[in-house]
C-alpha cells in the first residue's frame, strides 16, 4: 500500500515538474496575456472601478510575458501583477443564485494546468467567486439590455499602431465578444482557436493595408450580418439594383429604383459574370473570408454588394441575358439618389382579388394600419410581405392580428456582474383585440428580411391563422452595439440574444417557414414573383 502511495506521489510530482519547466511557445504566453488581460479588466474590482490605466498596465506586462520561458514563471509573472493591484474584499452578492443563459459561459482556463501554477489558478478562482459588482468603470448596460463600452482610451494616428498596441487592439476586441456577444457559441469557429489563430496574423501584419484586412477577418469570424468594422469614412456608390444568389449565381433581383436601372439597361434576371474584366464569381471567393455574414446566402450575398460598390462613378459589367453575354457601362449612385425608403410610388397595401389584400410592410406607418385593416375587413386572407425593414410597430399591427396576447420572443441580455453569462428579459408579447382579423394570414419572408424584419415576423407568427411562406432569412436578430476598435474605427456586433418563447434560436437560421420557395432565374426574367405566386395560392386554399 505505501509502495503504491508512493508510486502516485512520485508520478504527479514528476508530471508537475515536467509541466512547470515545459518550455511555452509565444503564442500559447500571448493568448495566456489577452484572456488574462479581460478577465481582470471586467472582474477585478480594483480594474473594474477604473483605478488604473489598463491599456498601460499591458504595455507593461508584454515585454515581462515575452521573457517567460515555462509554465513557472510565466505564472510568476501573473501573480506579481494581480497582488499589485490590491486586496480583494469578500464579495455577500456573488452567491446569489439567478437563472443565466450560460452557453457562452467558459472560464475553465483558469485552471489550466499546463499554462497557470496551482497558485495563480487559486488566485483567479478567487477573483471570479469575489468579482466586481455594481458600477464598472469599461462596461454597462443600456435601458434595452445590450453592452455599451465605456471610457476606453482615444488613439490617434493609429493606421498601423506597433506589435504591442496592434495586440492590444486584438485582446480588447477579443474579450468584448469572450464577455459579451451573445451569439458566440453560435459562430462557426470556436471563440478560443480565433485568439490563437489571429495573434500571428496580427503579429505578421508589414502594413496598414495587411494590418485592416486581418481585422477584416477578425470581426468576419462573427458570423453576424450586424457585424462590421469601418476603417474609412469615404463614401462608396453602389448600382440600383438588388443582387441575390440564386442558381449559385449573381444575379439583379429586384430595383433600388426601377427607372435609374432602366437608364443603365439593368433587367431582372440578368447574371453579373464580370465587372471591370474581374471574374465575380472568383472575386466573392476572395471577400467571403472578410465577410461577417450570419449564414452562407447572406454571406455570399454581401460579398457580392461588396465588390459592386466603389468609389468609381462608372463600371463596365459583362452579363449574360437570354443566354447571350453583353458588356454594359452602368453608373454608380450614392444610396440616396434611389429615394428608396421614401418613394411616394411604392405600394403600402392593396387589393389581390375580392378575398385578398395585401400588405407591403416596408411602406407602412403606424397612423396606415387602422384604416388598411378597416379596409380588408371583408377579406378572407391577407398577405403581409416582410420582404422589406419595416417601421417599428409589430405591437400596435398584433391588436388586428391577434385575438388574445401571446408570447412571441425570449430575450437575454449580458450581465455586468458576472461577465460571459447573460440574464434573461421578461417574454415579449403582442397585442390583442376580439376585433382581430378572423381570416387568414400569410407571412412573405426571403433574405432581405433582416433584423427588424425578422423580429417583426417572430411577432406576426403569433396570429390566429398564419402561415409564413418563402426562403431563409438573413439570420441576424438582436439590437446593434456599435463601438471603437482601438485607433477610432467604429465596429458593431447584435447585441441581445434573440429566442423564440420555446428556445429556438433565430440568429443565423432565420425565422420559421412552412412553405419554401425561391425565386429562379427564368421566373424574374418573365417578370414572375413565385413567392407571391405561392402565397396568393395557399390564400385562395
Amino acid at each position: 500500500m505505501r509502495k503504491t502511495i508512493l508510486l502516485i506521489f512520485l508520478t504527479c510530482f514528476s508530471y508537475n515538474y515536467l509541466t512547470a519547466q515545459q518550455t511555452l511557445s509565444e503564442t500559447e504566453k500571448l493568448v495566456s496575456l489577452g484572456k488574462l488581460y479581460g478577465f481582470l479588466k471586467y472582474y477585478h474590482p480594483e480594474v473594474a472601478k477604473g483605478k488604473f490605466d489598463w491599456d498601460k498596465e499591458f504595455i507593461k506586462q508584454f515585454p515581462e510575458v515575452l521573457k517567460s520561458t515555462d509554465k513557472k514563471s510565466l505564472s510568476q509573472v501573473y501573480i506579481n501583477w494581480i497582488e499589485s493591484l490590491g486586496e480583494i474584499d469578500k464579495c455577500k452578492k456573488c452567491d446569489f443564485k439567478e437563472e443565466y443563459f450560460d452557453k457562452n459561459f467558459d472560464l475553465s482556463w483558469t485552471q489550466d494546468s499546463t499554462i497557470f501554477s496551482n497558485e495563480l489558478s487559486s488566485k483567479l478562482k478567487f477573483i471570479e467567486k469575489n468579482r466586481n459588482q455594481g458600477e464598472n468603470f469599461y462596461a454597462s448596460n443600456e435601458p434595452v439590455g445590450t453592452i455599451k463600452i465605456t471610457n476606453e482610451p482615444n488613439y490617434n494616428n493609429f493606421d498601423y499602431p506597433n506589435e504591442a498596441y496592434r495586440l492590444l487592439g486584438l485582446f480588447k476586441y477579443w474579450n468584448v465578444i469572450e464577455y459579451f456577444y451573445p451569439y458566440k457559441y453560435l459562430t462557426d469557429q470556436n471563440w478560443d482557436s480565433v485568439l490563437k489563430e489571429m495573434i500571428p496574423k496580427i503579429r505578421n501584419a508589414s502594413n496598414k493595408g495587411e494590418y485592416q484586412s486581418t481585422v477584416k477577418e477578425l470581426v468576419a469570424k462573427l458570423d453576424d450580418s450586424h457585424a462590421w468594422i469601418s476603417f474609412s469614412k469615404e463614401k462608396t456608390k453602389c448600382l440600383p439594383v438588388k443582387i441575390s444568389n440564386i442558381e449559385n449565381k449573381a444575379v439583379i433581383s429586384g430595383f433600388y429604383n426601377d427607372s435609374i436601372a432602366k437608364l443603365n439597361n439593368l433587367k431582372l434576371g440578368d447574371i453579373i459574370l464580370k465587372i471591370n474584366d474581374l471574374d465575380v464569381k472568383t472575386e466573392m471567393d476572395k471577400n467571403l473570408k472578410y465577410v461577417a455574414g450570419s449564414n452562407t446566402n447572406i454571406k455570399i450575398i454581401d460579398a457580392y454588394n461588396k465588390i459592386f460598390r466603389g468609389t468609381e462613378n462608372t463600371v463596365i459589367l459583362s452579363i449574360e441575358r437570354d443566354g447571350e453575354i453583353q458588356q454594359i457601362r452602368v453608373n454608380r449612385y450614392d444610396f440616396n439618389d434611389f429615394n428608396y425608403f421614401n418613394n411616394p410610388n411604392r405600394v403600402k397595401s392593396k387589393s389581390i382579388t375580392e378575398e385578398i389584400g395585401y400588405i407591403n410592410m416596408g411602406s407602412v406607418k403606424l397612423e396606415d394600419v387602422s384604416d388598411i385593416f378597416k379596409s380588408f375587413e371583408n377579406k378572407k386572407s391577407i398577405i403581409i410581405d416582410l420582404r422589406n425593414y419595416p417601421a417599428f410597430i409589430y405591437k400596435y399591427f398584433t391588436r388586428f392580428t391577434n385575438s388574445e396576447k401571446r408570447d412571441f420572443s425570449k430575450i437575454y441580455s449580458p450581465n455586468v456582474n458576472y461577465p460571459s453569462r447573460f440574464t434573461f428579459k421578461d417574454n415579449l408579447q403582442t397585442s390583442s383585440s376580439k376585433k382581430a382579423f378572423k381570416g387568414k394570414i400569410i407571412l412573405i419572408v426571403n433574405e432581405e428580411s433582416f433584423s427588424r424584419s425578422e423580429f417583426t415576423a417572430m411577432a406576426f407568427q403569433t396570429a390566429d391563422n398564419v402561415i409564413t411562406v418563402g426562403n431563409q432569412t438573413a439570420g441576424t436578430d438582436g439590437d446593434v452595439v456599435v463601438f471603437e476598435y482601438i485607433g477610432g474605427y467604429k465596429t458593431a456586433i447584435s447585441g441581445n440574444g434573440i429566442l423564440y418563447p420555446n428556445g429556438t434560436e433565430t440568429q443565423r437560421k432565420g425565422v420559421k417557414i412552412d412553405i419554401e420557395i425561391k425565386p429562379t432565374i427564368n421566373g424574374l426574367r418573365g417578370g414572375r414573383d413565385k413567392v407571391l405566386e405561392k402565397s396568393i395560392e395557399v390564400a385562395k386554399e
